[in-house]
């Protein structure tokens, strides 16, 4: 055979190879035995229903006993004078002897920027880059090393001029235009795009943003990069804001949980979740991924969730009285769809103070408050779901009168008006 075809034909042969390892490797976590994990970078991998698996190398979300929401843990350390220093922060987590520190660093608006030298003044005053999160966080694990540090991403907003940290990729306004979700796209036509967006927008997107599509390929990757980055600087796992809410809004919109829209918006978030998973795996880590339990309303396999969280309602918390019969249902739901998968219950809120944070900070008084987290914590406990200790974070409501320190609408426990952290310290030793 002619030399020169030989050489065309080895070419050929390599070059399949090496296509054939490049598809390999954008998604070395599928598999079908245990051999086929030979290559994902952990020791003890593992094939679990066509999914790698890496060993969880910190304890099991199950096994945590004390769990706080400190939202972020860079707030307050950069203000001049600083209100509280990384050693201050760490030595609350030691106090109240946390393992999961919930909701850590939550990326919302505006974009957030790599390091302090490309913030604004602004944003560096409130810890509000990756670079800050990265050096708190080391200090957090080299006192804290078995400590589970969650942090946070929205799956519900995208500002209108955005950035992937990971490539560091421009969207300008016509682009994040483009991701915003437009029920004509499945030829809905009883809601338009816009009517979409000023409804959401109303509640909580709120203004510079849109409701983004989840089944957006380029949202999807933008998406994706917050969680990475946050990955990258050194959280070991992700709670998912918003994540099934497209699905339960097209749901709501065609009174049909088995149409194509519903079933391709639940399908693209569960698959948000298996790529996290994915991202860990391929840095040889185990990533935990969570979100709201609004899943269990659809009608689909259950996502790949390593928790779930619920919160009780603005009444509940007002009346202080949680619903007994409530609440053994949402825990059997969520047991009956996704297994014994450990539940969170944290106080939430949102732009206004009709909230149950909003209502925990602004309608009760400082020795009500105290007396919720107690019946909470008991309650919840008994339903086998581990409340959540409100230590540092939280929006109480633009129209929030009674201030964190007289100057913050961020709920602190240690603040003078609230004074609720004797009471975590004192609940959190007892439960551990």
């Amino acid at each position: 055979m002619n030399k020169r075809i030989l050489i065309t034909i080895g070419i050929i042969i390599i070059t399949i190879v090496l296509l054939v390892g490049c598809i390999q490797q954008e998604k070395p976590w599928e598999c079908k035995t245990d051999e086929d994990c030979k290559n994902v970078r952990c020791v003890g991998a593992f094939c679990d229903n066509g999914i790698c698996k890496c060993p969880p190398g910190k304890p099991n979300l199950s096994q945590v006993n004390v769990a706080s929401l400190y939202e972020r843990v860079t707030d307050g350390i950069y203000y001049e004078p600083s209100y509280r220093s990384v050693d201050d922060l760490i030595n609350l987590l030691n106090e109240t002897k946390t393992d999961f520190i919930f909701r850590g660093f939550w990326r919302w608006s505006p974009p957030c920027p790599d390091s302090t030298e490309t913030a604004s003044p602004v944003l560096i005053k409130y810890g509000y880059s990756y670079q800050q999160l990265e050096e708190v966080l080391a200090q957090i694990k080299k006192e804290m090393p078995e400590v589970i540090f969650c942090g946070a991403i929205p799956a519900q907003r995208v500002n209108l001029v955005e950035r992937n940290p990971i490539t560091g990729k421009i969207y300008k306004e016509k682009e994040t235009g483009n991701m915003a979700l437009d029920p004509a796209k499945w030829r809905i036509t009883t809601v338009s795009k816009e009517q979409l967006q000023d409804y959401m927008r109303e509640r909580g997107v709120g203004e510079g943003g849109y409701f983004p599509d989840i089944t957006n390929p380029e949202f999807q990757e933008l998406l994706l990069s917050w969680a990475k980055k946050q990955i990258d600087s050194g959280a070991d796992a992700i709670w998912i804001d918003g994540l099934f809410g497209q699905a339960r809004i097209f749901k709501g919109i065609t009174k049909d949980e088995n149409h194509p829209a519903v079933k391709e918006s639940y399908e693209a978030a569960s698959e948000i979740v298996d790529k996290i998973h994915g991202y860990g795996y391929s840095q040889g880590r185990y990533i935990y991924v969570g979100t709201w339990w609004a899943f269990v309303e659809l009608p689909y396999p259950p996502p790949d969730l390593d928790f779930v969280t619920v919160t009780p309602s603005p009444d509940e918390v007002s009346s202080m009285h949680l619903n007994e019969s409530k609440w053994d249902s949402v825990a059997e739901e969520i047991k009956g769809k996704r297994g014994n998968v450990p539940i969170f219950a944290f106080i939430d809120w949102a732009g206004t103070t009709k909230t149950p944070l909003g209502r925990f900070s602004q309608k009760l008084t400082p020795e009500e408050q105290r007396e919720f987290l107690k019946l909470a914590d008991g309650f919840f406990q008994r339903k086998a779901i581990n409340f959540v200790y409100p230590l540092h974070g939280g929006f109480m409501g633009q129209e929030a009168t009674i201030l964190s320190f007289n100057r913050s609408k961020t709920y602190d426990s240690l603040a003078p008006e609230f004074q609720t952290y004797a009471t975590i310290k004192e609940l959190a030793r007892n439960k551990t």
